[in-house]
């Protein structure tokens, strides 16, 4: 490989698969090595009118989005990231209409980014939301089991590393006391419920620690036997008599 047109050769095959470009009925596709959380590549498609060009994601971050149902997420962050840098988007594609030939490359990589990114921030306001909507209905659920007297939300418990910890909802009765946290198969909601109900247990005179999990099959199988190192499993899509066992 210390041949100069060997390295050259090798440089442009490499370049050859990081971008590829087909010609389209509208233009020219380029496929970046930009990449949405799904693993798919961020296509561009560019228009030529004479010397401008308009060079547009085609819908391929919307459509992404609307694949997790979140659209409407993605129309206001995708407009204001492209304000953010001077793109325009019409609902459906983020793009610009103004392009010099000169600057092209440039824009197409600002274009493909700016997708990135948009998907990107709509991915985590969409798992907030989800979090919070799965919180919510555990609170509700735990106050028909319990009564509204017996459940607080957003109850705070001192680990016995003296961190304070937020659970989403505490359950006391009688005869237990019970520290519940929702969660979901994300790697981030994982860790965390991990950190902070492990810390809980490891009180003297602990609560009892439930994670009470958005579709158990939706979890990983390494992902059930870190949280059950750290508290009963509990799958909120099923019977929750085994809450009220654990109350008894």
């Amino acid at each position: 490989m210390n041949d100069p047109v060997s390295v050259a050769n090798f440089a442009e095959r490499i370049a050859g698969e990081l971008v590829r470009a087909r010609r389209s009925s509208r233009g020219v596709v380029i496929t970046t090595p930009v990449l949405f959380p799904s693993g798919a590549h961020v296509t561009i498609l560019v228009t030529f009118t004479g010397d401008r060009c308009l060079v547009s994601d085609d819908g391929a971050a919307y459509a992404e989005a609307d694949l997790m149902g979140a659209g409407e997420i993605f129309r206001r962050v995708a407009r204001s990231i492209a304000d953010e840098v001077g793109l325009r988007f019409n609902n459906f594609e983020i793009f610009e209409t103004d392009a010099r030939i000169d600057t092209l490359p440039g824009i197409i990589a600002i274009v493909a980014d700016t997708a990135r990114r948009a998907i990107h921030v709509t991915a985590e306001r969409l798992a907030r939301k989800l979090d919070f909507d799965l919180k919510t209905s555990i609170v509700d659920r735990l106050i028909d089991v319990f009564g509204a007297k017996r459940v607080s939300a957003d109850a705070e418990i001192t680990g016995a590393s003296t961190h304070n910890w937020t659970v989403d909802a505490l359950v006391k009765t009688e005869g237990a006391e019970i520290a519940i946290e929702a969660v979901s198969p994300s790697p981030i909601s994982v860790s965390s419920a991990y950190m902070k109900l492990d810390d809980i247990r490891r009180l003297d005179g602990a609560p009892r620690t439930v994670a009470a999990l958005k579709g158990k099959q939706q979890f990983g199988a390494d992902q059930l036997l870190i949280l059950g190192r750290t508290s009963k499993l509990v799958d909120v899509r099923s019977d929750w008599r085994e809450l009220e066992r654990l109350a008894a």
